[in-house]
């Protein structure tokens, strides 16, 4: 789990210890893990980094596969755009359609 959090790392630009200063973890929580003294983190540790990252908690699972997470991140987004709806007014709908098809034909053109 180390090495994927010091990819991450790596591709971003920055220490494991600008990271802990981002999102608040004791620099001694990745210590411990580069270490070998802690195999996991807590849910709550690893939540603050996939969120640093704009990753997904599946990210750090060793049978990560992007492909379906990318379609399960596609799935959320969907959700929450169909929850979001459910609460809007007949108006904003109308007017969110309207933006919604001229973002798509922009993009098919």
């Amino acid at each position: 789990m180390y090495e994927k959090i010091q990819q991450l790392c790596n591709e971003k630009g920055i220490k494991p210890a600008g990271l802990c200063k981002a999102t608040g973890i004791p620099k001694s929580t990745l210590s411990e893990l580069k270490q070998g003294r802690t195999k996991t983190l807590s849910t709550q540790t690893l939540s603050k980094i996939a969120q640093y990252f704009n990753v997904s908690l599946g990210y750090f699972d060793d049978n990560f596969d992007p492909v379906e997470d990318a379609k399960d991140e596609l799935f959320q987004k969907r959700k929450l755009l169909f929850d979001m709806s459910k609460r809007a007014t007949e108006d904003q709908l109308d007017t969110f359609l309207v933006m919604f098809q001229a973002l798509i034909d922009k993009e098919e053109r």
